[in-house]
């Protein structure tokens, strides 16, 4: 038996998102797709649709199986016809005659490199739940490998705050005794104040208590929106400052 051809060989198996149908629709110029996809309908064969036909025949290099001439068409249903192969093969026009009345002839570019099919049906059943078993394993160690969010435990992010709102103002709805410090987020190239802040809380106890209230917040008559501070790498936010400035900056 004489070895297998290396370019018949895939490098890996993949699943498009949505299908072929999707794939074309998103790149109509082809993208990565090379040749034509055969279709069970009338439709025979799918093409990108903006790709100029003469590209599409240079994608493809197979040939009529039996004159061995180039030919990119797929009809008469033509199978090989060595062993249990009956892969789909190509027949050209003219020797659509010959394959009809002698279809031993009709040898498949596999079975040509010495390729042999298997004698036993693969049970595709068991090989999708090996392969499932072993998506399932490798989802695991991905979300054992992700460090668990972490937050801050005396920061609370402030967001939906008006313009008219002050550091006396936050104190008063979430608590003056509870607020030690406020800083107002800004945008980095006017300096001015966007409705957000994060606020020093002086306890865990009372950030806990401040994101337990059921009926909310509200500064000047506007709902204001109340969560936790991620905590992140050199994050020092209030390490180094206490920003005590009573209104937020109206910019440069």
């Amino acid at each position: 038996m004489s070895t297998v051809n290396e370019n018949l060989k895939p490098d890996g198996v993949y699943h498009c998102r949505g299908g072929i149908e999707r794939y074309i629709k998103t790149f109509p110029t082809g993208g990565y797709w090379k040749g034509k996809n055969y279709l069970f309908d009338r439709r025979m064969e799918q093409t990108p649709d903006i790709k100029d036909n003469g590209l599409v025949e240079n994608d493809i290099d197979s040939k009529c199986c039996l004159c061995r001439y180039k030919w990119t068409v797929y009809r008469g249903q033509f199978k090989c016809n060595r062993s249990l192969c009956r892969v789909p093969v190509i027949v050209c026009d003219s020797c659509t005659n010959i394959a009809t009345e002698k279809p031993e002839t009709l040898v498949c570019e596999l079975c040509r490199e010495g390729y042999r099919a298997p004698a036993q049906v693969p049970d595709l059943v068991s090989m999708k739940r090996k392969a499932d078993e072993m998506i399932d394993s490798s989802n695991e160690k991905i979300i054992l490998s992700k460090k668990p969010k972490e937050y801050h435990t005396n920061q609370l992010f402030l967001r939906r705050v008006p313009l008219t709102a002050s550091f006396q103002k936050v104190k008063e709805v979430l608590g003056t005794n509870k607020v030690v410090a406020l800083k107002w987020l800004t945008d980095k190239q006017s300096g001015a104040f966007y409705g957000s802040c994060i606020v020093l809380i002086s306890s865990p106890e009372c950030k806990k208590q401040i994101l337990e209230r059921k009926e909310g917040f509200k500064i000047d008559n506007k709902k204001i929106r109340v969560n936790e501070v991620f905590m992140k790498d050199g994050d020092e936010l209030f390490q180094n400052e206490f920003v005590q400035s009573e209104f937020p900056p109206i910019g440069r």
